[in-house]
């Protein structure tokens, strides 16, 4: 049996060392295991977007443009790239980047950053196709809002909706065939569908106050929005064609920014109802409408978790605007970001069920 020197036992114990910190800190494409949300704060004087674990440790800055302002970052359908705006070239632009994650400790660093808007008007809003390598982004570019479709490579721009009013806010249905916005181009802002190529411009809503903010239902057959159509903003439901058209909330606050839940069963939204902004839940059909924050701080911009367990919001409680998440029934709040600084504009990570 061969007895080790001690110079013998000192290499390996290097060498294991040595493959801890690759094992840390060394580059991986594996998928990371812990879920990861991207924000952007103001942490380092100007905003920046950083990544952290969803129980809101390790906090990594993916950007690091010094003086500029990196906002509104969403994760692409495969967890692996992220879409933003910046002001990188003094104008607010559609940029994307790829994410390199470096194992052991789940850290990710933003790499390959590529300007897919490149013009000097106004880009923003932008949102990946859930099929394809295609994003939609609003342009101010021909002197009103219009909107845009662009290849993750920052090929094949499309100028879809092309009309000289304002056309806003886009965003696809689940299976990638259609887009909703809002558009003022019949007087007052209402929502309307089109296909993914912008063809069959159809208008769904029809009345004399705003419908804004559209967003599809999970199975793509229905659409939530806000209107004022009562005197007050309220959450409305309607069908994809623009049947139905049903008022949720029906309350005397405003009740906004309706977010329905991954698998379609409830739908989330901030009211004022009770004299402060809180985050609310209710079920499909308007019922069981219940106030999960319910504190005296502004709680706002809910956003359910990929897999529906979890509900995340912005929230001033603590003196300044930090990312909160908390369960289903209200419980379990936590501070994510607890920082002295603006911490906002969050994406999830996709993730498995």
């Amino acid at each position: 049996m061969k007895v080790f020197d001690d110079w013998e036992i000192l290499i390996y114990k290097i060498f294991i060392i040595f493959l801890f910190f690759v094992s840390c800190f060394g580059p991986s494409q594996s998928y990371p295991t812990t879920q990861q949300i991207i924000f952007y704060t103001a942490r380092d004087g100007d905003f920046e977007i950083y990544s952290m674990n969803i129980d809101g440790f390790n906090s990594i800055n993916l950007t690091k443009s010094p003086l500029k302002n990196d906002t509104y970052p969403q994760f692409s359908p495969d967890g692996l790239q992220v879409v933003f705006t910046s002001t990188q070239e003094d104008n607010s632009e559609i940029y994307i980047m790829e994410l390199e994650w470096y194992g052991g400790y789940t850290r990710y660093k933003g790499i390959n950053q590529i300007n897919l808007s490149n013009n000097p008007a106004q880009d923003g809003e932008p949102h990946f196709s859930p099929i394809e390598s295609q994003i939609i982004f609003e342009s101010f570019r021909d002197g009103n809002y219009e909107i845009y479709s662009v290849s993750t490579d920052a090929s094949n721009l499309i100028n879809l909706s092309n009309n000289p009013h304002h056309d806003r806010i886009p965003y696809y249905s689940p299976d990638g065939q259609s887009i909703v916005f809002w558009s003022n181009r019949d007087g007052n802002d209402e929502i309307y569908i089109m296909d993914s190529n912008g063809n069959n411009q159809t208008r769904l809503t029809i009345n004399d106050s705003q419908d804004i903010y559209p967003r599809f239902l999970p199975l793509g057959d229905k659409i939530v929005f806000e209107s004022n159509r009562d005197g007050n903003f309220e959450i409305y439901i309607m069908d994809s064609d623009g049947n139905n058209q049903v008022n949720l909330s029906t309350n005397a606050g405003s009740d906004m920014g309706p977010y329905p839940a991954p698998f379609g069963e409830s739908i989330v939204f901030e009211s004022n109802r009770n004299g402060n902004y809180e985050i609310y839940i209710m079920e499909l059909d308007g019922g069981n409408q219940k106030n999960l924050t319910n504190n005296n701080g502004s709680d706002t911009n809910p956003f359910f978790s990929p897999t529906g367990d979890r509900i995340a919001y912005i929230s001033d409680r603590d003196g300044n605007l930090e990312i909160y998440i908390m369960d289903l029934d209200g419980s379990n709040q936590l501070n994510l970001t607890n920082n002295p600084s603006v911490d906002y504009g969050f994406s999830f990570q996709p993730w498995p069920e």
